[in-house]
């Protein structure tokens, strides 16, 4: 009984570690402090946790079913590299997710608690300095992730949410290659989405729709500038010195 019971602490204690560390590995992956295409070797990984090689192990194993690192053999694992195919998916999946719960919200016939919603806008405000173009800040990323979750949390369907959150959490990885833009145009391009939902507008499913291809096309555009160009040299991921516009990316 005592070994039975010691197994389990160790377990749970086992467990805790690798949730931890799996924890850290997202974290810096999502936010792109662990960039693209960066190796993540076990060794130099579990002497930074101080943590055993089979929790580092695991912990790669739930990021590469998550689809955030792959491995190889002989090789091991590395940040997964961003395609111009991933973005169109990611986006695809999203928009078929987003507009499906935006049809449902917009033929709803009961109120709607929009709290959620509105918080995360106001979030997205005061990340967005007026006057200014750059590309969104971490701050700024998870307050955009957070308004699309409530979104989709209006339909009141865990299926959908549940649909949802992986592609949010790759989505969060991708916003890092998001070109600079006009901030105040960040915040309206939200507040046209919050609006049309609060007047309970049958136009919703294609505002969402139009929304998330706008940012698609953003990012696909930076892609591609990153694979075009392999010296790594500054303002590969942004435009640093000029505005970006809603018309000026659409055009």
């Amino acid at each position: 009984m005592g070994e039975e019971n010691a197994w389990g602490l160790a377990a749970v204690a086992r467990r805790s570690t690798t949730d931890q560390v799996l924890h850290e590995l997202r974290s810096a992956i999502l936010t792109g402090r662990i960039r693209p295409e960066e190796p993540l070797p076990e060794t130099a990984l579990a002497k930074t946790f101080g943590t055993g090689r089979s929790a580092i192990r695991e912990a790669l194993r739930h990021l590469a079913q998550e689809g955030l690192v792959v491995t190889e053999i002989n090789r091991g694992a590395r940040v997964r590299s961003i395609e111009v195919e991933d973005v169109i998916d990611v986006y695809r999946a999203r928009s078929a997710i987003e507009t499906a719960a935006a049809t449902v919200v917009a033929e709803c016939d009961r109120e709607l608690d929009l709290t959620a919603l509105a918080d995360a806008h106001r979030r997205i405000r005061e990340a967005s300095p007026p006057n200014v173009s750059e590309a969104p800040s971490p701050e700024l990323i998870a307050a955009d992730l957070d308004f699309h979750r409530a979104m989709v949390a209006l339909a009141g369907s865990p299926r959908l949410s549940k649909a949802h959150e992986p592609l949010a959490a790759e989505s969060q990885m991708l916003l890092n290659w998001h070109p600079s833009y006009l901030l105040s145009d960040y915040v309206a391009d939200h507040q046209e989405l919050l609006d049309a939902i609060e007047a309970g507008d049958p136009n919703t499913p294609d505002i969402v729709r139009k929304h998330l291809q706008l940012s698609a096309d953003l990012i696909v555009g930076e892609a591609m500038q990153r694979h075009a160009r392999s010296d790594g040299s500054p303002g590969i991921l942004g435009v640093p010195d000029g505005q970006r516009t809603k018309e000026e990316a659409k055009a």
